[in-house]
């Protein structure tokens, strides 16, 4: 026999298609959270139970209360008219295509525990998904379905140490972990911080990952279009682009590999160059020179940075500039969709750590990667080119890019900025999704749009891959750090010595 949670209650305003209200049968059966369903005339209604109130009748006056000289209760049975009401959000009318109800729960009906196969069906879960973990306050697995989920792109959003990049880790495990006949697609990340580099290291990963330090890094200029060096010096005047551009064509043409010093040289022994422009074109290129990101060939290679299946990690935590980390992504991400465009990579899963920093909402002719962000938000869904923007600060974050990721998983956001932001970016949030959100747990999210036709509250499973070597405590690092001064000094005391 089913248990029955309690029993429809009718207030003023309800129950209506939106939400209803039931009186707990045992308290201890009910919890905020939990869903439900209910029997109408248009078929079983499920929901979501978003609150809970307590209510004695005894207690509702109180200026009756206040006059009492010793508690009330010692003289009336309060306990046994105290009882509990759940205010339920309605999500939708099971059938062959889960639908709004057009008709509200009928007062008296019981409300009973959601059954799991209906919140299987209800939120479109698929046996071979994406595992992301467990429905919060039920035992019952996160399967997302991998076309819904990167219908078009996805945005990771929470504050600093909610669990974003923990929530990512699970989702790149489960996209390594899928076989050929289910698909497998090619993985990349920007990693500012070297979070993913256990990838690399987890034995478990480590044959479907690659790892490639910032400061091996490199763009080939003699594959380089000229697009880039009007891209990256953005500074220069129409004129002066075009020489620059007619001096490194002019390279291309007669060397099979040339640096930065061959095409200052190339400026240089060009006498069409007035000397004023020289002397710009060869700062300029000194300033990219500087940089120290351009050689005579890429690493990693544009056309093996992406492989179905597999996980190639930028990590750029080693370089201290943002120009440099711009530039970076910049050029392969671009390269990596002009390859897409024309079929000869992959399909491609590009995961973007600290998205605020690459698209930035602020503009500036030296954000080299925002249009590249952009344009692949706006028109890689397309071609298979997919990217998920990670980020703790959405009210920075390109409100272009962001209002092209048609999934959202938010973990704890407390930040009014923020939460305003991402109210008005994201059309299924509503003011009690974002209240919501606020009290999230370490570990649980909520995902609103495409993946799930309703609202989805997720505890994120443990993650399978090892921790980043790195990451220790702020008392470990302390102690690390007083122990390694003592021993210097010790060392250079012994030095003395001697």
């Amino acid at each position: 026999m089913e248990t029955r949670l309690g029993t429809v209650i009718s207030t003023i305003d309800s129950p209506n298609t939106n939400e209803f209200y039931f009186v707990a049968e045992e308290k201890d059966k009910v919890k905020k959270g939990r869903f439900v369903e209910v029997l109408t005339k248009e078929g079983v209604l499920i929901g979501r139970i978003e609150e809970l109130v307590i209510a004695n009748r005894y207690f509702m006056q109180p200026e009756t209360i206040a006059n009492y000289d010793v508690s009330i209760s010692s003289h009336f049975p309060t306990e046994k008219w105290e009882y509990l009401m759940c205010k339920v959000r309605a999500l939708g009318i099971l059938g062959e295509l889960t639908r709004r109800a057009n008709y509200p729960a009928s007062p008296g009906k019981d409300v009973l525990p959601a059954k799991e196969e209906n919140l299987k069906k209800i939120f479109r879960f698929r046996d071979e998904g994406l595992h992301l973990g467990s429905l919060i306050g039920h035992d019952v697995l996160v399967k997302l379905d991998l076309n819904r989920l990167f219908q078009k792109h996805l945005a990771v959003l929470a504050l600093s140490g909610a669990g974003k990049s923990y929530a990512t880790a699970v989702l790149v495990e489960e996209l390594l972990g899928r076989s050929e006949e289910q698909g497998r697609v090619g993985l990349i990340v920007f990693d500012p911080h070297g979070e993913y580099s256990a990838f690399a290291y987890d034995e478990k990963f480590s044959a479907k990952s690659r790892l490639i330090r910032g400061k091996d890094i490199r763009i080939g200029l003699p594959t380089l279009s000229p697009h880039y060096l009007e891209v990256f010096l953005p500074h220069l005047s129409f004129p002066q682009k075009r020489d620059l551009i007619r001096a490194f064509e002019g390279l291309k043409k007669g060397e099979d590999v040339f640096s930065l010093k061959e095409l200052s040289q190339a400026v240089i022994g060009d006498d069409s160059i007035k000397q004023a422009t020289k002397d710009i074109l060869l700062s300029s290129i000194d300033s990219l020179e500087r940089q120290n990101i351009f050689g005579y060939y890429d690493e990693p290679s544009v056309a093996m940075a992406v492989s179905p299946g597999k996980i190639t990690v930028f990590d750029v935590s080693d370089l201290m500039s943002r120009t440099k980390m711009q530039m970076i992504a910049a050029y392969f991400l671009g390269e990596l969709f002009n390859r897409r465009i024309s079929a000869s990579v992959p399909p491609f899963i590009a995961f973007i750590e600290e998205a605020h920093n690459f698209a930035p909402e602020k503009s500036s002719k030296t954000n080299f990667s925002k249009p590249v962000i952009e344009r692949i938000a706006r028109e890689g869904r397309k071609f298979n080119a997919i990217v998920c923007l990670i980020s703790q600060r959405p009210v920075r974050l390109s409100t272009t890019a962001l209002s092209q990721c048609n999934t959202h998983m938010y973990l704890r956001i407390t930040n009014p900025y923020d939460k305003k932001h991402i109210g008005e970016s994201s059309e299924g949030l509503t003011p009690e999704l974002l209240n919501a959100i606020t009290s999230l747990e370490v570990g649980e999210a909520v995902l609103v749009g495409e993946a799930s036709q309703f609202p989805l509250f997720v505890k994120v499973r443990e993650k399978k891959v090892c921790d980043a070597k790195g990451g220790k405590s702020l008392e470990e690092e302390c102690r690390g750090y007083s122990q390694k001064k003592a021993k210097d000094r010790k060392s250079a005391s012994d030095l003395m010595k001697e």
